[in-house]
C-alpha cells in the first residue's frame, strides 16, 4: 500500500481560490483526503491514497509546474503556497 502527503501553508488571501481548485480535485479523485490544521489554521495536508511512486513522480512534477490546470480552474500554487514552491512539500510512503 502507498501513501502521498503533502503539505504547504496557504496564504489567507488565496484561501478561497484554493478551496475552490481543491474541491474540484476530490470530487475527480476519490482518493485524495484534504486536511487543516486545527491549531494552525490555513496549514494543509493532502493524503492520497494508492499512489504508485511512478504516478507520485508525476504528480510532483505537475503540483510544482505553474500554470497546470483542472478543467477550468487553473492552479497557482506559487501564489497559494505561503513562502512559494519551496514550501511545498510532498513525500512518498510505503507500508512498511
Amino acid at each position: 500500500m502507498f501513501k502521498v502527503f503533502v503539505e504547504y501553508a496557504i496564504n489567507p488571501e488565496e484561501r478561497v481560490s484554493y478551496l475552490n481548485y481543491m474541491q474540484a480535485w476530490k470530487l475527480r479523485e476519490g482518493r485524495l483526503t484534504l486536511m487543516e490544521g486545527t491549531d494552525q489554521p490555513g496549514l494543509f495536508v493532502e493524503i492520497w491514497d494508492g499512489v504508485s511512486y511512478t504516478e507520485y513522480e508525476e504528480l510532483k512534477k505537475q503540483r510544482l509546474q505553474e500554470g497546470a490546470s483542472l478543467e477550468k480552474e487553473t492552479a497557482n500554487w506559487s501564489r497559494w503556497v505561503k513562502g512559494g514552491l519551496q514550501k511545498l512539500h510532498m513525500w512518498h510512503f510505503t507500508e512498511s
